[in-house]
């Protein structure tokens, strides 16, 4: 396995180990922690494709027994829902109270695998389990291969939120196995997809034209036999992908490990993602999915703001219906009311200090040129432009826009504070090297 170091700043350094098909030296690593137990978390999907990856860590037995014989190690596992469903405060629970019941120690490590929503649940019990367990991730899907594991972030989702609940924990060591991606349906694919279309808008340059090369229709239709209407990834390129992903969050979270400055550039189209997500319901728009949608509306409202021009705009499009052209949100789509009373309670918000009627979200001036802004790289604006986004994408319309409108005109005050937006932008001039090249400007210390 290619042997690799995630640098979250001087928060922490994790040893990563990638490769395809390692299921052995996977094993050998985890014979390697010396653990008196591994507490194995994976979901119910992985569980029934890849349940037996690390039976050679154990004696156990079918009926739940274990034992150790020889280069064995007591492995004790437990199975939770696929997708955020497993993201609660009852399974987070029930995670706790299993760890004392088997009789797991401070020498015990925590092997997480799966998705990102299974790293995530898994990570946070591992944080504060005897405060702070061993901590061992095994990503099973191409987002949380490039996109979850390089991020100390762990979270669950509470009271109908995303994410609200989390804390920053560094795992013991990371193993990237693509074969995985192997058995990954469509909707998984294009989820680890659309956050590489996050960053091929939000860096450009070589993240923008390898994912575009991946997606394009001479590379699908070779893969495919030129039928048009399958999708998959070679071997090849899914690595290549991993690959881009990885640099494209190291490069920054070197600087930024708790993604509070630099770092939140990564959080593009996360406000309308994730209330897409909610509304509709755990595990039926893949998250990638979703901030793809999402950043169609934080174009649609850097063009109504005057940041981002009609042809930037165009350009931006392009790399984000690469993938939604593919895979189109479900019917009956859900009220404009629904998803602006959940994006209305994101948990970024507060950052800009938002009034009533506003929200935030990073803006882009044109691929590969983010607005930077005095607080975090997040911009806010009239909430009003993501209800009618909502609108033009055939959400259901309701009152939202006449309430908005009452409570929000766009009169020439609301016109002001556009103004306003935008001379704001123009002051804020990219550090030499920044944005505009592919990188944030390094946060100042503090």
């Amino acid at each position: 396995m290619e042997a690799l170091s995630f640098v979250f700043s001087d928060r922490a350094t994790v040893p990563v180990f990638l490769g395809m098909d390692v299921q052995g030296e996977c094993n050998k690593h985890m014979m390697e922690m010396n653990a008196d137990k591994i507490l194995l978390i994976t979901d119910e999907v992985v569980d029934e494709l890849h349940g037996d990856y690390f039976n050679g860590l154990s004696a156990s037995t079918a009926s739940g027994e274990t034992g150790v014989a020889g280069d064995t190690v007591c492995v004790e596992k437990f199975v939770l829902p696929s997708g955020d469903a497993s993201k609660s405060w009852e399974h987070l629970t029930a995670l706790i109270n299993w760890n004392f019941s088997v009789g797991a120690t401070k020498k015990s490590v925590v092997l997480a695998v799966g998705g990102g929503a299974l790293l995530n649940v898994a990570g946070l019990f591992a944080s504060i389990a005897f405060r702070g367990m061993k901590l061992v991730y095994v990503p099973t899907t191409l987002l949380a291969m490039h996109d979850v594991v390089t991020s100390l972030k762990t979270s669950i989702c509470h009271d109908g939120r995303k994410n609200n609940i989390g804390t920053y924990y560094a795992p013991q060591k990371v193993l990237v196995d693509v074969g995985f991606c192997r058995t990954l349906p469509r909707s998984e694919l294009f989820s680890g997809l659309g956050e590489l279309a996050k960053n091929a808008c939000l860096l450009g340059g070589d993240h923008a034209a390898g994912f575009v090369e991946a997606l394009s229709k001479e590379v699908i239709d070779a893969q495919d036999g030129g039928s048009g209407a399958e999708f998959s990834m070679s071997d090849e390129t899914t690595l290549k992908l991993v690959r881009l992903g990885v640099k494209a969050k190291m490069e920054i979270l070197a600087v930024d490990a708790y993604e509070k400055t630099s770092g939140m550039i990564f959080e593009y189209g996360h406000t309308m993602s994730h209330a897409i997500e909610k509304t509709y319901g755990d595990g039926v728009v893949p998250h990638g999915l979703g901030v793809t949608y999402g950043m169609l509306a934080c174009s649609y409202a850097a063009e109504k703001i005057g940041t981002m021009s009609k042809e930037a705009r165009v350009e931006h499009d392009a790399i984000c219906n690469l993938l939604i052209k593919r895979w189109p949100l479900p019917a009956p789509l859900p009220s404009v009311d629904e998803v602006m009373a959940r994006a209305m309670k994101d948990s970024k918000r507060g950052i800009c200090s938002e009034d009533a009627d506003e929200i935030a979200d990073v803006i882009l001036r044109k691929v590969g040129d983010i607005v930077p802004s005095k607080t975090a790289n997040l911009n806010k604006f009239p909430s009003v432009l993501f209800a009618e986004w909502l609108e033009t994408m055939g959400f259901a319309s309701s009152s939202t826009k006449d309430a908005t409108k009452e409570t929000s005109p766009r009169t020439a005050a609301k016109d002001k504070q556009i103004k306003d937006l935008q001379d704001e932008v123009k002051d804020l001039r990219m550090a030499k090297g920044g944005y505009g090249k592919g990188a944030p400007p390094v946060p100042q210390a503090h």
